[in-house]
């Protein structure tokens, strides 16, 4: 029976897919798509799991689309692009099962490294099909219509929500959930072995040009469907300037006219291929259309292309130049763009009100108490003292990159800090090269460049911050959490072992004692080759959710008879509980969370109190 529900985007997602009879959800955590996995708990039949990266997760979902059960894979863009190798085979064999690939953009980067476009890998360069959502209700249907369709074409369908899409909540419209149908693998190896194999009857082909033929011709099939798709509309309106929304453009198009006194035509785009006799038949009477799109002029390019083909003389605007080429689309944006076109528009300001006072800036950090930032801290030492570089990777280590602590000097994407450090060391640095990587980005990619630092000598410590979870997207398991997503026991993969096996000298350490991790820092320089330091404790927040007590709270305080204002705790240490008030260090106790580090951080002893005892000493 049909209810409706109050659903973020995510969860709609899920909520999609278990009513589409999905039976394997895999992927890897990180915003905007975190959620969606996590959602699939409560259908205990459905196999779901975080995947150790990417590629594995579309890997694993196409194994399960070839015994006919449909299947999920969910990342976030970063992600999509980990997974081009596979994808430019899967794009050539097909499917067996419905595959949907689940891709969440962030336009602006608000929690990512970088701004991209899906659309331009999964689509201009993979040639699969795309549906674009526009809203929450929407992206639910788009992945309800996507099975089939996926099954028909026998081609994997992808969703792009952007962030916006991810977590919004609204009312959807909900039924049925269905049971996925049993496995049933069968044999295919002229489809499934991609090999450069002659093809008999062919004329000498090998098959990876001929199921290249096969995706080109299949791009007719698409665009027959997407003509006809209910998710492309023409709206009419008065004038020459036609609006062009495109996912969640079209939803701020729609925002925005609510503030214009003047009805404008509008063309909804929202899948690849486009819908070309929708578009030629929009523009008849126009002159002048404005594209507005996350985040690339995808599509305002290939309307270009549509009109000049056709001999269309059509003005054709966007990201290319008319509209800012990065960063997110808004409401404002929209208007601000109409009120060029069109001087006769007079619509009113749009933006947050004034709040009246200046909110601080927020710098970005570790949390009060975590035990990244003394082992920052001991690794800022140590580097300072010999002069080190330091690469960083992604987690919630790579807070130590930004003032006060201004360690790490790279961040580029998961598991690059060991190769890049690696790198720096065989180009001659002459220096001590450190790089920091966190353990799900270990066991994500980080083993394969520790492997290749192994494999050439590379003279590089490695420090692994093991905390047992993936703490920066929000506690999810990896290979060496020793659960699953859905809490279950199961075998834990042992960094220390893999370390054995390839000869690498390791030291575990615990964060919280800054001595004891430059001591392993120190040791490891003298290392030859490859070593790694591993910091270990759970991380902070996550234990004091399951109600673990990592140490004996211990409070502290300034003595300010002693405190010279060196602003060592402030500077280098960067405690967000400590602060100076006329010139002297001060501990805001309500924030404090009584760990006691900040004891062994002061070099005159300003910072008082009776130590700490970890849990189990």
């Amino acid at each position: 029976m049909a209810e409706r529900r109050f659903l973020m985007g995510n969860e709609a997602i899920a909520r999609a897919g278990a009513e589409s009879g999905v039976g394997v959800v895999t992927g890897y955590p990180g915003t905007p798509i975190s959620e969606i996995p996590q959602s699939y708990l409560e259908y205990p039949w459905i196999h779901v799991e975080w995947s150790s990266n990417e590629k594995v997760a579309l890997e694993v979902a196409l194994g399960a689309s070839l015994c006919n059960v449909r299947s999920m894979p969910v990342m976030k863009h970063n992600g999509t692009n980990v997974t081009t190798d596979f994808l430019m085979h899967l794009n050539f064999t097909g499917v067996v099962g419905g595959l949907v690939l689940v891709s969440g953009d962030d336009p602006g980067g608000l929690s990512s490294q970088n701004e991209e476009d899906t659309r331009i890998l999964v689509h201009e360069y993979a040639e699969l099909p795309v549906f674009d959502p526009s809203s929450v209700a929407e992206v639910k249907d788009m992945i309800k219509d996507a099975y089939p369709l996926s099954e028909e074409t026998k081609l994997c369908f992808v969703v792009r929500p952007v962030i916006r899409i991810c977590h919004s909540r609204a009312i959807v419209e909900c039924e049925e959930v269905v049971k996925p149908r049993p496995a049933e693998f069968k044999d295919d190896r002229a489809r499934f072995i991609m090999s450069a194999v002659e093809v008999p009857g062919y004329g000498g082909i090998k098959r990876p040009q001929l199921r290249h033929r096969w995706l080109n011709e299949k791009q007719n099939e698409i665009r027959k469907i997407m003509e006809e798709s209910r998710y492309n509309s023409v709206e009419p309106g008065e004038g020459s300037i036609g609006l062009v929304g495109c996912g969640i453009g079209y939803a701020y198009i729609k925002e925005a006219l609510q503030y214009v006194g003047k009805r404008y035509p509008v063309l909804k785009l929202c899948t690849l291929p486009l819908p070309e006799s929708k578009v030629v038949s929009f523009v008849k009477n126009l002159d002048t259309v404005v594209v507005f799109e996350e985040l690339a002029p995808v599509i305002e390019r290939k309307l270009k292309e549509i009109f000049f083909d056709r001999g269309i003389g059509i003005k054709v605007l966007g990201r290319s130049g008319f509209l800012p080429s990065d960063g997110e689309l808004s409401p404002e944006v929209v208007l601000d763009a109409i009120k060029k076109l069109d001087p006769t528009v007079k619509a009113e300001e749009l933006g947050a009100p004034e709040l009246g006072f200046q909110a601080p800036g927020r710098m970005r950090t570790q949390c009060i108490g975590c035990g990244y930032r003394p082992m920052l801290h001991a690794l800022k030492l140590v580097s300072q003292k010999h002069k080190g570089i330091v690469t960083g990777d992604i987690g919630c280590h790579d807070a130590g990159s930004y003032p006060p602590m201004e360690l790490q000097s790279t961040i580029y994407c998961m598991g690059s800090s060991i190769p890049m450090a690696t790198g720096i060391a065989s180009a001659g640095a002459n220096r001590p090269v450190f790089s920091v990587i966190g353990d799900s980005t270990f066991y994500h990619n980080g083993i394969i460049g520790l492997i290749n630092a192994v494999y050439h000598r590379a003279k590089v410590v490695a420090l692994m911050c093991d905390n047992g979870t993936t703490a920066m997207t929000g506690f999810q398991p990896h290979a060496g959490s020793g659960v699953n997503i859905r809490g279950e026991t199961v075998p834990t993969v042992d960094v220390l072992a893999i370390c054995k096996a390839l000869d690498v000298p390791v030291r575990v350490v615990d964060p919280y004692d800054i001595k004891a991790v430059k001591n392993a820092l120190e040791e490891a320089i003298k290392d030859e080759g490859v070593s790694l330091v591993v910091s270990r404790r759970p991380c902070l927040l996550l234990s004091n959710r399951q109600g673990v007590e990592l140490f004996e709270p211990s409070p502290v305080e300034v003595n300010t008879d002693k405190c010279t204002g060196c602003k060592i705790c402030i500077n280098t240490f960067g405690c967000p509980a400590i602060s100076v008030i006329e010139g002297k260090a001060s501990i805001n106790q309500s924030a404090c969370v009584k760990c006691g580090v900040c004891v062994d951080v002061c070099p005159v002893g300003a910072i008082e109190g009776e130590g700490y005892k970890r849990a189990g000493e």
